[in-house]
């Protein structure tokens, strides 16, 4: 399943436009990660994580070409503020 999740972000060459080799790689993992744990939880992958995942990552790139913030770091913002459904608030960030 990993394959196929990887083929559909990489199918996508708009999200890792302008991103150095090293933050294009760290973006399609970090994006592959969480829909693998999405899948793991729902036992089944909806065409429509993929697509907001999809959204998210070519946000994360354009703040990153824009502002010159590398992709770990706005990575690390979007998990600080990314609760876990049904968690509540918690100090603690989703991984993924």
């Amino acid at each position: 399943m990993l394959e196929h999740l990887t083929e559909l972000f990489l199918e996508d060459e708009g999200l890792t436009d302008g991103l150095s080799d090293e933050d294009a790689s760290e973006l399609l993992g970090w994006l592959v990660g969480v829909a693998e744990d999405l899948e793991a939880d729902s036992g089944e992958m909806p065409q429509r994580y993929v697509s907001q995942l999809k959204r998210l990552g070519h946000e994360i790139a354009r703040m990153s070409r824009r502002y010159s913030i590398p992709i770990h770091e706005l990575i690390d913002l979007v998990e600080l503020v990314w609760e876990e459904p049904g968690e509540g608030s918690s100090p603690r960030p989703m991984q993924a």
